[in-house]
């Protein structure tokens, strides 16, 4: 009873993907069905010795056609909505709406999940706290949506730079953290002043004035803060805050282009 209450409460989500998803399906079951049916009607006659032999195969054949196709293909349209439903649920609940990324809650437990196992395998974990500059004043001088693009510019060119191996996600407003793995905190470094010096290429022209991106970044890794997770979260931010009070960048140890491909 509850399963034909899910399906009926999905009939308004059903689109054309799935109806044509759900036409194929219907087709092969009754297909399937009709060869069934055939069979173990052919070997009824064989043992019983049905005379009226043609009767019964065009019965097994017609009563699957009558009776199969329009329950199964309703059921079927209902059932694919109902798991495309459910996976942009799942995707929504961990994916930031606005970047695509990582949102928070997600992003923590990878990173809990990430430090459990370099305990167990021991090797280091760096993150890196990325924030753009003064992004409140930049919303009220250009706007809301000049801001939000501005994040997914930001986003999507840090995304294009990363390993796949690496977690990344919108920490909070304009913050966003990166979780490098297998990683160690001078090689978290070099990664975060070539990061800053590319996010620095960003820019937006709009009636009110130029837009460009100048972030700061907080470093830590579990060579020095531990395994703990907000232990090293505070680190990060510590060192975040450090930077956004006395304007310090993290000294770079390399060019940008050797940072991003000597890791």
């Amino acid at each position: 009873m509850r399963l034909f209450q899910i399906v009926a409460g999905t009939a308004h989500q059903v689109i054309r993907r799935d109806r044509l998803s759900a036409a194929r399906s219907t087709a092969l079951m009754t297909l399937s069905a009709v060869i069934l049916c055939v069979i173990l009607t052919s070997v009824a006659i064989l043992v019983v010795g049905e005379r009226d032999w043609l009767s019964a195969l065009t019965l097994a054949i017609v009563i699957p056609l009558l009776v199969l196709p329009a329950p199964f293909y309703l059921v079927s349209t209902r059932l694919l909505a109902l798991d495309r439903h459910n996976r942009l649920l799942q995707q929504q609940a961990r994916e930031d709406h606005l970047t695509g990324l990582f949102n928070r809650p997600h992003l923590l437990g990878m990173l809990e999940r990430e430090l459990a196992l370099s305990q167990r395998h021991d090797y280091p974990v760096s993150i890196l706290l990325l924030e753009i500059n003064d992004f409140g004043q930049l919303q009220d001088t250009h706007g809301r949506h000049a801001g939000e693009q501005l994040l997914r510019q930001f986003a999507d060119c840090i995304r294009e730079k990363i390993r796949e191996s690496d977690l990344f996600g919108r920490f909070d407003g304009a913050q966003f953290l990166l979780v490098l793995p297998h990683t160690s905190y001078d090689d978290s470094q070099r990664m975060g002043e070539g990061l800053r010096q590319l996010t620095s290429r960003i820019s937006q022209h709009h009636e009110s004035g130029d837009i460009t991106v100048n972030a700061r970044i907080g470093v830590a890794s579990t060579e020095n803060s531990g395994r703990n997770l907000n232990q090293l979260l505070n680190e990060a931010d510590y060192a975040l805050y450090q930077n956004r009070n006395d304007h310090r960048e993290i000294p770079s140890l390399s060019t940008n282009d050797k940072a991003l491909t000597d890791r």
